[in-house]
Parts: C-alpha cells; sequence; structure tokens
C-alpha cells in the first residue's frame, strides 16, 4: 500500500469509457484547471462533480472517469481512480477566442434514479433481495462489484410499479426498489465506487467496522488543525409513545430512559424530551391476537427509543488526498483540540487541485441500551 503520508505532486487525466464495454476509450482533451467531486450518502446517487473543458467535448453516450496521476518526490508513481460519471453538458460558453463548455458529472446510480418501471414488477416469495437489486441495477446499464448475496429471502411477495385509488403512481424509480430490498436483507443503499460499480454490502454500524485510515496529530499529520465538531442533544427524546391502530381498538406501548447512568434519560436532565409514532399496518397473522399486538407496540417503542438516542457525533475537518471513501471508517487522534475516536464517513468535497484536498464529514453514533415501559 502507498505512503499516502508523503508529500506528492499530482496530475489529473479525463478518460472518456463505453458505458457498453465499460472500457477506456480516449482522454478527454483541454480539461481546464480546477473542477470538484462530490460525495455524499444523503444523496440517492451518492456522487456528483463538475469540470470546464475548452472548446465543444463532444462525449455522446460515453461516460467519464476522473483520475489523479501521483508522483512522489523519489520519482514513484500511482494512478489513482476518483470516480466515474455520467456527464451532461447544458451549455457552451463562447467568446471571440475560444468556447468552454462546463460539464455536470452524475453518479452512475442516476441511471436507476431516473428510471421507473413501465408495468407493474413482483418479486416472488423465496426470492433474494439482494440479487433481485442486483438484477434491476444490471437492467439499467450498471455493473456489479462482487458481492455476497447473504441467506434472507423474501416471506411474501413485493411489487413494484403499481398504481394507487388516486390513479396516481404509488412507487418511485428502480433506484428506489432497489434500496428498498436491500434494506429489506439489511444491506447498505446502494453506491458506486471509483471504477463506477455498484458496491452491494451488508449494514455494519461504525463501532463494528474495522478503520481504513488512521489521522494522527503530529509532525506528518495529513489534516488541518481548524475542525468542526458537532453533538447536538436538546430535542433527544428519553420518551417514545407507539399506537397501533384499527378500526375498533388502539394498542399503546411507552418506552421510558429512565436510567440514572444515561446522559438522556428523565432523570438526569430532569425534564421529559417525548416522541410520539402511530402504526396502523398490523401484520397479517397476528391482527386478531391483542396480546402480539401488544407486545409488538412494547418491541416497537423499546426500538425506537435506541434509534432515536442513537445522537449524531459529527466533525468537519479538510486533509490531503487518503484512500478513504463513503462509509469508510477512519480514525480521529488530535489530542490539542480534544477530538478522538472512530468515525464513519458520510460526505466528501473533492477539489481537484494540488495535494487532492478533501473537505470531509465523518459521523459517529452514540447509542444507548436498556430502557423501562409503561
Amino acid at each position: 500500500m502507498s505512503d499516502w503520508s508523503r508529500p506528492f505532486d499530482v496530475a489529473y487525466r479525463v478518460m472518456r469509457v463505453d458505458r457498453v464495454s465499460g472500457v477506456e476509450v480516449a482522454e478527454l482533451p483541454w480539461v481546464i484547471s480546477g473542477g470538484s467531486i462530490d460525495r455524499d450518502l444523503g444523496l440517492d446517487i451518492r456522487e456528483s462533480g463538475s469540470l470546464t473543458v475548452l472548446g465543444d467535448p463532444r462525449i455522446g453516450s460515453d461516460w467519464v472517469r476522473v483520475w489523479a496521476d501521483v508522483t512522489w518526490h523519489d520519482g514513484s508513481k500511482e494512478s489513482v481512480a476518483l470516480g466515474t460519471f455520467l456527464p451532461n453538458v447544458p451549455k457552451r460558453d463562447i467568446d471571440w477566442r475560444a468556447s468552454t463548455c462546463p460539464i455536470d458529472l452524475y453518479g452512475l446510480l442516476q441511471n436507476a434514479a431516473s428510471d421507473v418501471f413501465e408495468n407493474p414488477v413482483t418479486i416472488g416469495e423465496g426470492e433474494n433481495p439482494v440479487d433481485q437489486a442486483a438484477n434491476i441495477l444490471k437492467g439499467c446499464g450498471l455493473r456489479i462489484a462482487a458481492y455476497d448475496p447473504g441467506d434472507y429471502t423474501l416471506s411474501e411477495p413485493w411489487t413494484f410499479g403499481l398504481r394507487g385509488t388516486d390513479g396516481e403512481s404509488n412507487d418511485g424509480s428502480k433506484l428506489d426498489a432497489v434500496n428498498e430490498l436491500l434494506d429489506l436483507a439489511n444491506y447498505s443503499a446502494a453506491r458506486t465506487n471509483p471504477m463506477g460499480e455498484v458496491v452491494l454490502e451488508p449494514y455494519e454500524i461504525p463501532q463494528d467496522r474495522a478503520t481504513s485510515w488512521d489521522f494522527t496529530e503530529g509532525e506528518r499529520a495529513r489534516f488541518l488543525a481548524q475542525m468542526t465538531e458537532e453533538r447536538d442533544l436538546m430535542n433527544v427524546a428519553n420518551v417514545v409513545k407507539v399506537t397501533y391502530w384499527t378500526s375498533e381498538k388502539e394498542y399503546t406501548a411507552v418506552a421510558i430512559d429512565d436510567d440514572p447512568n444515561s446522559e438522556f434519560s428523565t432523570v438526569t436532565r430532569g425534564r421529559r424530551v417525548a416522541a410520539t409514532y402511530e402504526y396502523s399496518n398490523i401484520p397479517e397473522d397476528i391482527k386478531d391476537d391483542d396480546k402480539a399486538i401488544q407486545d409488538l407496540a412494547y418491541k416497537t417503542a423499546d426500538s425506537l427509543l435506541n434509534s432515536v438516542q442513537s445522537v449524531v457525533h459529527r466533525i468537519t475537518f479538510s486533509h490531503v488526498y487518503a484512500p478513504v471513501n463513503l462509509h469508510d471508517v477512519v480514525s480521529m487522534s488530535f489530542p490539542t483540540g480534544g477530538v478522538e475516536g472512530n468515525f464513519a464517513i458520510w460526505s466528501q468535497h473533492i477539489d481537484l487541485t494540488a495535494g487532492i484536498p478533501i473537505q470531509c464529514e465523518a459521523r459517529d453514533f452514540d447509542r444507548k441500551k436498556g430502557n423501562s415501559f409503561e
């Protein structure tokens, strides 16, 4: 593995990629210095970016891949793919000397985000939802990185592309369907790697993932000493009320954090902060069993209380390039600033300039277990 703590020089290269074969067919010439790439777990397609090209690029239906060609001061070299994108050239700026074209870059998941099912599609009972998600993505012209589909299968059929009683479609895009299937199997939402392959993998909480990179204060530190740390506890609930209802009856459960050792509890904070939830979708197999429905209400309240107390601990900082991507876990050791811990990368803004500088938002979640009930 390359030693990215050493100084390096970088040049950027943009290649046209044939969308059918996936083969790089030519370099995109006359890319003007600058541009950026954004990665964000809060966005469905995960990635976007921008470039500016001198003249008319005439990309056609090809994709583009951005490379960073790195040279270390000892003469060793490495090329790093920063992303593969669906390009859009919305305009051309012209003056008497030359013309330039800004290029908008979209993550390849846009192929699935902008498509819908023409007719209802049913995934049958017993099917593996991860394999079915992969098939939908392949049908959108996307490539899938090697994955383990797991052993989860559907207990009942799932149908996409239906219309509601008002005549309006009650489902979203094919990407929505893919992510719903992945969620059923407890997989993370789809994302792409820098080569443009879709990554399908089981979800793991940040605390259970191995770190991919260590940011350590000191002589060879690769991050700036100015950062922002956020942990807002004001509205974190310590009481959750859940109601399941039918046309004839309601089933209510309340979970309370009254643990003196919990920083969120009614005891520690001296006040109640409540959140309420209502559900009418009682599972068919227990709809006539009062005790089972009440047990479901208690279980849901407990789960939701633990969920709402998963407080986001967020840091935002800037660093020179390191080989990490969305969802990776990094270790931050910044004793001078009082910031220590492991954080999962949530977003990155990459400037295509010297040093490949990256502004990064990374998150951890503080969790507690154990509640009482009413």
